[in-house]
C-alpha cells in the first residue's frame, strides 16, 4: 500500500511542476517570429507597451521586461492568424496602429491560497488613422505553477505577458469595442 501511495505521490508532483512550464523564453531568448502571407492585414505597434497604472512597482518597471514582452508575443501570435504586426515602423495616416498600456501588474505575495500569485492587467486601443475603431481590457493571472517555489517573479510575470500576446492577437482577428479579455474577474468594470 505505501508503495502506491508514494507512486502517486511522485506522479501527482511531477503533473504540478509540468503545468507550470509555460513561462516565457528567458532573458535575451526573443520570441521567433512566424512568416505572414503578402495578403495579411497590417497593423503597427511600438516596440514596448506604456505603464499608466500609478501603483505598479518601480521594480517590475525596472527588472521585468514585461511592457516588450507584450508586445513581442502580439507579433508572434497575430502572425499565425495571418495578421502582420510591424514594430516601431511608420504607420500611415490611413494605417491601422494598436496601442497598449499596462495598467496594472502585480508580483507581491499574500494574494490568497498559496501566495504567488501575480497578474497584469492591459487596455488596447485599435485606432484607424487618428479614430479609435474598437478596444479592450484584459488580464491574465498565474501563480507560477506547482506552489509557485521555482521560477522567479518576473517568469510568472513573463508567462502572464505571453497569455496575453495570445489574447490580444485572437481580439485582433475580429476587434470590438470594449472587448474584456482573459481573466474577467480581474477586470473590475
Amino acid at each position: 500500500m505505501f508503495k502506491n501511495v508514494k507512486t502517486l505521490l511522485l506522479a501527482t508532483i511531477t503533473i504540478a511542476l509540468i503545468a507550470g512550464c509555460d513561462g516565457p523564453p528567458r532573458p535575451g531568448h526573443k520570441a521567433e517570429p512566424v512568416k505572414v502571407s503578402a495578403d495579411a492585414k497590417t497593423v503597427y505597434v511600438s516596440s514596448k507597451a506604456t505603464y499608466t497604472g500609478k501603483q505598479i512597482a518601480q521594480n517590475i518597471k525596472d527588472e521585468c521586461k514585461i511592457d516588450s514582452q507584450v508586445m513581442d508575443f502580439i507579433k508572434v501570435y497575430a502572425a499565425k492568424r495571418n495578421i502582420d504586426v510591424i514594430i516601431d515602423g511608420t504607420p500611415k495616416a490611413s494605417d491601422t496602429v494598436l496601442k497598449i498600456s499596462i495598467v496594472d501588474a502585480i508580483s507581491g505575495r499574500g494574494m490568497g491560497y498559496g501566495g504567488h500569485n501575480k497578474y497584469i492587467i492591459i487596455k488596447g486601443n485599435l485606432y484607424k488613422g487618428k479614430k479609435l475603431q474598437s478596444s479592450f481590457t484584459a488580464a491574465r493571472k498565474s501563480g507560477g505553477g506547482y506552489f509557485g517555489m521555482y521560477r522567479s517573479s518576473c517568469s510568472v510575470l513573463g508567462s502572464c505577458a505571453k497569455t496575453l500576446g495570445r489574447d490580444s492577437a485572437d481580439w485582433l482577428v475580429t476587434p470590438t469595442k470594449n472587448a474584456k479579455l482573459g481573466d474577467l474577474f480581474l477586470i473590475q468594470r
